[in-house]
């Protein structure tokens, strides 16, 4: 009789099934746009993942609370527990589930087991790789805005703006967000958000006029994110980094910092 695989794990140290593979897997392809290996951080409290891009340009925070999993158990006499995995590797073996199908981790120090609760169980084994991490201790920003925007409306903005401009520009006055398009092109394009008047604006705080520039390819990178989130944070200031948080309703978040376009 052959071995199921993952059958004989030893030294599991933690074990955790989120409920749905496919978004699981956009919040890897998120992580792959800018990393090539990340290293999940498992705490009792939940999962957290981090990195920026070998530019220094974007930094991206995965976190998925302990609330967000079907099941979720961790070895609390461990000072830490990493599962550290090649993204693509990762994300070519969750294209396997569909929405809905629960997706279950098993951890060991040095291997990584994935099943797909499917109609057919899908398995997989990996090796629990360790993953260098160069972050900055500090990423709290103060931002002039605050603005939260229906995610289907800022993945329409961004993809316009991506005909006709190499960057996006926010700009926000009292009363008034635009995403518009900036670059060398003639053709102009812009949204206009208006309080009151735009049901897609659910809300907006002015502390300061600010108009700032981001490169839309790296903007891009999280676009699939408005899958998995209802709307949109989005913070900035005039020529400061962009931040923008994606929040999926059963509690995970991811957080994108993107640091302004150079005139």
């Amino acid at each position: 009789m052959s071995q199921v695989l993952g059958a004989d794990l030893e030294g599991v140290v933690a074990t955790f099934r989120y409920p749905d593979a496919k978004s699981f897997r956009e919040f890897v392809e998120a992580l792959r746009k800018i990393l090539d290996e990340a290293r999940f951080d498992i705490k009792p409290e939940g999962v957290r993942v981090a990195g920026m891009d070998p530019a220094k340009v974007a930094f991206i925070e995965v976190w998925m609370p302990r609330d967000a999993f079907l099941e979720y158990e961790v070895d609390e006499s461990r000072e830490s527990i990493y599962m550290g995995v090649r993204l693509e590797s990762l994300a070519n073996a969750l294209k396997k589930g569909k929405k809905g199908e629960p997706v279950l981790f098993r951890v060991t120090d040095d291997k990584v087991f994935m099943q797909i609760d499917s109609i057919v169980v899908k398995r997989f084994l990996m090796p629990n790789i360790e993953v260098f991490l160069d972050i900055p201790e500090n990423l709290s920003l103060e931002h002039d805005v605050e603005a939260t925007v229906i995610a289907d409306v800022v993945k329409k903005a961004i993809r316009d703006v991506e005909i006709v401009g190499r960057d996006v520009e926010f700009e926000a006055s009292e009363g008034r967000l635009v995403i518009r398009a900036k670059g060398e092109s003639r053709t102009k394009i812009e949204a206009v958000l208006q309080e009151g008047v735009s049901s897609a604006l659910l809300y907006l705080e002015v502390r300061n006029p600010s108009v700032s520039a981001y490169d839309v390819s790296y903007l891009k990178n999280v676009l699939n994110l408005t899958k998995i989130a209802e709307s949109v944070d989005i913070k900035f200031s005039s020529e400061k980094p962009l931040e923008m948080v994606f929040k999926s309703p059963e509690g995970s978040r991811v957080r994108y910092l993107l640091a302004p376009s150079i005139v």
